[in-house]
């Protein structure tokens, strides 16, 4: 009678048997795909020859090279005359003295970066030699291989490296931590700083520090093995801004530099504050960079505005968004102050004095352009002078509260529609009332010309024209 199925299998020699039919016959192990293992695990590859030569018969990952085989090491390798090769690329962080120690039956070579440094080659039978080598591994990734093959017998290798973690041997300061974050607990005004894990195969711990923003000097907070910790100092008021950084020490004693400072915000804050002024609405558009912090609530605008004769921040309103636009303000010429303040989760707002602040980057000294005309028209009269007409154009408001640098004087000849400025200047401010005159040449050839006077502003701003003033040249 034909056996109908048969399947028997091995973990490691893995054999597979199947019937074909009445046939039963081995079943060929897959063909070895590229393996990708884990970080800073072998990957392991089988040859059925000493050579490692021809694709492997088996690739798989190893996170340890000690292995003692009394028979065939896998499935489709023979007991004897079979090669066995691994290899992993792992970071090695800031380096230093390391030992590497093999031990094998028969032969074994380990490389550092395709360098040999452990040569044992030559038949043992089943007696296991060993080697041991101190050596320096600059900083960085390296890759790690070791071959081995067993001629004949017991196949026994085992390869180790391990840090020399004495200080007498190790002077290598350790990499500093990387990927610093924070985050700040609006609830109990406590910070939590979390870091990497460093590459360093011989770290010992890390320590915290903090100082606040504006001191020199560093508090140690603690000394941990973990990768994240909570500062006990509570923010008295949640507005006190700190640094923080980490160091790493090793078993050797050794301290890296500090990690870049990390600054913790327990308070959102606006960094910038720019303005715009339309002047056919009249109105400011403020603008700032959002805040994304995880406790950031809301904004508060406001200007500084005079009320009952003094000058206070008055709120224009709230808004989670960044940007506001006031209502219409006088285009008067004069400075307008704006400041943004922000408020957290906790309903903690940014400080805000009642005084103006030049180098607050959340506060807006902003030049609003100058729209309103002087208010009242110039007085205007006529004389003779040689070849023409003098015009003189006077103003007689008091010069500290004159609102314009100088006067205009327009002619067009009666019955036409045309102006010509005959003069436009500034005044002599030395003297009581401004004036300025011009001898304006004429033909003497009996027409009529009108005169008319007006002052400007330094914005360009006019004033109300004077009253039209004629005369007749006679002819000459």
């Amino acid at each position: 009678m034909h056996q109908k199925s048969l399947v028997a299998a091995r973990t490691g020699g893995a054999m597979a048997a199947v019937v074909l039919g009445s046939l039963l016959v081995a079943a060929p192990q897959a063909a070895a795909a590229d393996v990708t293992c884990s970080a800073n695990v072998f990957k392991r590859t089988f040859y059925k020859n000493t050579s490692f030569s021809g694709s492997p018969v088996k690739t798989d990952c190893d996170s340890a090279v000690s292995e003692s085989w009394s028979g065939s090491p896998a499935y489709g390798v023979p007991s004897n005359n079979f090669s066995v090769r691994w290899s992993v690329t792992r970071d090695f962080g800031s380096g230093g003295p390391f030992t590497f120690a093999a031990s094998a039956t028969d032969g074994v070579r380990v490389y550092l970066d395709g360098v040999r440094k452990i040569d044992l080659w030559k038949g043992t039978g089943d007696t296991a030699r060993s080697q041991s080598v101190n050596l320096t591994v600059p900083a960085g990734k390296h890759t790690l291989r070791v071959d081995y093959l067993n001629w004949t017998g017991a196949a026994k290798v085992k390869f180790t490296y391990t840090p020399r973690t004495a200080a007498v041997y190790d002077k290598t300061k350790p990499l500093f931590p990387t990927g610093v974050t924070t985050a700040y607990n609006t609830t109990t005004r406590k910070t939590t700083v979390s870091w990497y894990a460093n590459k360093e195969m011989d770290l010992a711990s890390y320590s915290l520090y903090r100082r606040p923003v504006g001191s020199s000097t560093w508090t140690k907070v603690t000394t941990t093995a973990a990768r994240s910790h909570t500062d006990p100092l509570v923010n008295p008021d949640d507005r006190t801004p700190y640094y923080y950084a980490v160091r790493a020490h090793d078993k050797a004693g050794n301290v890296s530099p500090g990690s870049a400072a990390v600054i913790v915000r327990p308070l959102p804050v606006v960094t910038s504050l720019t303005g715009t002024y339309d002047k056919a609405t009249g109105k400011v558009t403020l603008k700032w960079p959002l805040n994304t912090e995880p406790h950031f609530s809301h904004y508060t605008v406001l200007s500084n505005d005079k009320v009952e004769g003094s000058y206070v921040w008055v709120p224009l309103g709230t808004t989670t968004g960044n940007t506001w636009t006031t209502g219409p303000v006088t285009p008067d010429g004069e400075w307008r102050h704006y400041r943004v303040l922000v408020t957290n989760d906790g309903g903690t707002t940014t400080y805000n004095p009642h005084w103006l602040d030049a180098n607050a980057p959340h506060e807006l000294w902003l030049g609003i352009p100058d729209g309103i005309a002087p208010a009242y028209a110039p007085d205007l009269t006529l004389g003779t002078c040689a070849g023409g007409v003098r015009a003189t154009a006077s103003d007689s408001t008091p010069a500290p509260i004159r609102d314009f640098i100088g006067l205009e004087i327009e002619r067009r000849e009666a019955g036409t529609d045309t102006w010509a400025v005959a003069l436009h200047q500034g005044y002599d401010p030395r003297t009581a009332t401004a004036t300025a005159t011009v001898c304006d040449p004429l033909p003497a050839d009996g027409r009529t010309y009108e005169y008319r006077a007006r002052t400007y502003d330094a914005a360009g701003n006019y004033s109300p024209y004077s009253e039209i003033r004629a005369v007749t040249v006679p002819v000459g």
